[in-house]
C-alpha cells in the first residue's frame, strides 16, 4: 500500500519552499507528500487518508482534540515549528508547556537543545512523544545544492551596494484593528507571560517603532549611495511601506523597491548587507550567508530586543549615523571579529546549520511511517464531506478556507475581516505547490 503524508503549510512566502524540500526528502524515502494550507487540516484526513500529518503547532483546543482523533485512527502526528528561537525564559517555558496540554504528539522537532529540554521539563518526558533536535530546515537553502534553487545572476561591476532592510513590526498590524481582535491574539499569553500582559501597550510600542524605522530608511533611500530592498515581516501590512515609498523623492524611488513576496533566503543571498529591526531571525540567516549586518535599535523592549543576539550585530539607534555606519560595515573584513561569536550563537540556538536539517526530519518521519501498519480509514460522514470539499476546491486552484464573499465582507466590515483576509492571502494554492516543486527540481537538475 502506498504510504503518504500531509505537510500543512502556514505561510506561502515563508514556509512553502522548505515544505517542498521536506516533501522531496520524504518522497526519496518512499513517502508521498501532499502540501496543503494549515487551515485545511480537517479536509486532509479523508481526502488523502494519510499515514502522517506534519503541523507547525498543536497548541489550541481544536487541534488538541483533532490530534486524539488522529491517534484513534492510527495517523502519526508531528510538529515542526515555524519559529523555534525563544530567548526569554518565561516565553520558552510557556511555549514549551502549551504544546502538549492534552495533545497527542508522536514527534516534535526542535530547532535547538534548549527547546527540547524545556519541552521535556514541561511534561513531554512522561509522554510517548519523541523529541528531536533537528536545527532549522528552511536554513538549508543557504547551502549547496539547495541554494541553486534561486539561480542568482552575476552582478555587474561598479554597481551600487545592495542593502536589504527587514522590518519586524508584526504587532503594529493590529494598531487600527478592533480591540477584541488584539485581545484574542494575546489571550493565550496575557496571563502567563509577564512581557505580554499589556497588549495595547505592546501594539502601540511597535507602531511607534515602525514609524521611527522610516527615519532610518529615508536616510538610506535619499543618500544616493545604495540600492535598497525593503522587506516587511510576513505579519505586516505592506501598504504602510508602500505609502512611505510614495513619499520619497522621484530619484530615491528609483533606488528602493518593496518586496513582500520573494523568498527571504533569496533576498539575503542577493544582498551585500542586511539591516534588521532589533532582534530578528533574518540577522542569524545573514550570518549563515556570511553577510554583514546592522541592527536598528529603538526602545529596546525585552520582548523585541535581546542582548544575546545584539552583541553579535553592529547596532545603530540614530538615523543620522546609519549611512556612515553602513559604508563602514561594507568594507572587507569589517565584521570579522564577530564571526566566532556568531558561530557559537548558531550552534546554541540553531544546531549549527549545515544544510541537512530537512534530511534529518525526513529520515525520522520516513522510518516511523514505514514501521507502522497503515492507519484505519473509518472516516465519519463529516470528515468525508470535508475531504470532498478540499478536492473540489483544489480543482479550482483554491485553498480549503476560500470564502467567495470575503472581499465584500472586508469592504463592509474591515476591522472584523482584515485578519481573515490576511489568513487567506498567505495560504498556498495547488498552483503554488506545483511551481515550487518545478523550481526545486529544475535547480537540482542544472549542471
Amino acid at each position: 500500500m502506498k504510504r503518504n503524508a500531509v505537510i500543512l503549510v502556514d505561510h506561502r512566502t515563508r514556509d512553502l519552499m522548505v515544505a517542498v524540500l521536506l516533501a522531496r526528502q520524504l518522497e526519496e524515502r518512499g513517502v508521498q507528500c501532499h502540501l496543503e494550507p494549515l487551515e485545511s487540516y480537517h479536509g486532509c484526513l479523508a481526502a488523502y487518508a494519510p499515514d502522517l500529518i506534519l503541523f507547525n503547532h498543536i497548541n489550541s483546543g481544536h487541534l488538541v482534540r483533532y490530534s486524539h482523533r488522529l491517534a484513534k485512527l492510527g495517523v502519526l502526528t508531528a510538529v515542526l515549528p515555524n519559529e523555534g528561537i525563544l530567548y526569554d525564559e518565561e516565553v520558552l517555558r510557556y511555549n514549551s508547556g502549551k504544546y502538549h496540554q492534552g495533545a497527542h504528539i508522536d514527534y516534535f522537532f526542535c530547532w535547538n537543545a534548549l527547546h527540547r529540554d524545556a519541552l521535556l521539563a514541561a511534561g513531554l518526558a512522561g509522554q510517548p512523544t519523541r523529541v528531536e533536535v533537528c536545527g532549522v530546515p528552511r536554513f538549508d537553502f543557504y547551502f549547496e545544492p539547495w541554494a541553486r534553487v534561486f539561480n542568482l545572476p552575476p552582478q555587474p561591476a561598479g554597481r551600487r551596494p545592495r542593502l536589504l532592510c527587514c522590518t519586524n513590526f508584526g504587532f503594529a498590524f493590529y494598531a487600527d484593528k478592533a480591540p477584541a481582535v488584539a485581545e484574542r491574539l494575546f489571550a493565550p499569553w496575557k496571563e502567563r507571560v509577564s512581557l505580554m500582559r499589556d497588549p495595547a501597550a505592546i501594539i502601540e510600542l511597535q507602531a511607534r517603532e515602525r514609524v521611527r524605522a522610516l527615519d532610518h530608511l529615508r536616510q538610506l533611500a535619499e543618500c544616493g549611495e545604495f540600492d535598497l530592498t525593503l522587506r516587511p515581516h510576513p505579519r505586516e501590512d505592506s501598504a504602510f511601506y508602500a505609502q512611505f515609498l510614495a513619499s520619497l523623492t522621484p530619484a530615491a524611488q528609483t533606488r528602493v523597491r518593496l518586496d513582500a513576496t520573494s523568498n527571504i533566503t533569496e533576498l539575503i543571498l542577493a544582498c551585500d548587507l542586511e539591516i534588521s529591526c532589533e532582534t530578528c531571525t533574518t540577522a542569524l540567516e545573514s550570518w549563515i550567508a556570511d553577510k554583514p549586518t546592522v541592527e536598528l535599535t529603538f526602545e529596546r523592549h525585552p520582548l523585541f530586543f535581546h542582548a544575546e543576539t545584539a552583541q553579535h550585530n553592529v547596532l545603530c539607534d540614530k538615523p543620522a549615523d546609519l549611512v556612515g555606519l553602513v559604508c563602514q560595515q561594507l568594507q572587507p573584513g569589517a565584521q570579522a571579529a564577530l564571526a566566532a561569536g556568531r558561530r557559537q550563537h548558531l550552534a546554541k540556538w540553531c544546531a549549527s546549520p549545515a544544510g541537512d536539517a530537512a534530511g534529518r526530519v525526513a529520515a525520522v518521519l520516513a522510518e516511523a511511517v514505514h514501521a507502522r501498519p497503515a492507519p484505519a480509514r473509518q472516516f465519519t460522514l463529516g470528515e468525508r464531506r470535508k475531504g470532498a470539499k478540499l478536492k473540489l476546491l483544489r480543482r479550482a486552484n483554491l485553498p480549503y478556507h476560500f470564502d467567495p464573499l470575503l472581499a465584500l465582507k472586508r469592504r463592509l466590515l474591515p476591522r472584523r475581516y482584515t485578519a481573515k483576509s490576511f489568513t487567506l492571502d498567505k495560504a498556498i494554492r495547488p498552483s503554488d505547490v506545483a511551481a515550487a516543486r518545478r523550481q526545486l527540481t529544475a535547480a537540482l537538475a542544472a549542471p
